[in-house]
């Protein structure tokens, strides 16, 4: 995983920084708390206090699926523990709608300083039916 912060090169008078990192992780994972404490590990590797950070990122890369990774040696994630627990964050969510379960990390949403912007987000035609282009008839 990547963890990166830019700062607006459009500053005037404030200084310049756009840092990233790249952590690994012992084995593939679906854990949303291994994710986090990964990420955490990231964040703490390259803030630095004083600058005005403009934007964040978590950037995964070499996706696999679960059942066709290798197991670490030594050192190995507990895959059941972590499944389940995700298996029943998503069942709640399903339940009660998207964000009712979060972890605590992510904050409270009423206490949350910021939220994610979706404005900007290409459209998933790979992924959404609603997105896929239609092309009328004339």
């Amino acid at each position: 995983m990547t963890v990166s912060f830019h700062i607006s090169e459009h500053g005037t008078g404030n200084p310049q920084r756009s840092v990233s990192t790249v952590v690994t992780l012992p084995e593939t994972t679906s854990d949303t708390l291994v994710l986090i404490k990964a990420a955490t590990a990231g964040v703490r590797r390259i803030w630095k206090a004083g600058y005005r950070y403009l934007k964040a990122g978590v950037i995964t890369v070499a996706l696999v699926p679960l059942t066709a990774s290798q197991r670490a040696l030594f050192d190995g994630l507990d895959r059941e523990r972590g499944s389940a627990l995700m298996d029943a964050l998503d069942a709640c969510n399903r339940r009660c709608g998207r964000g009712a379960v979060v972890l605590g990390t992510a904050g409270f949403g009423p206490q949350r300083t910021w939220s994610t912007r979706f404005d900007m987000r290409s459209p998933r035609y790979t992924t959404r039916l609603a997105d896929i282009p239609v092309v009328g008839a004339a």
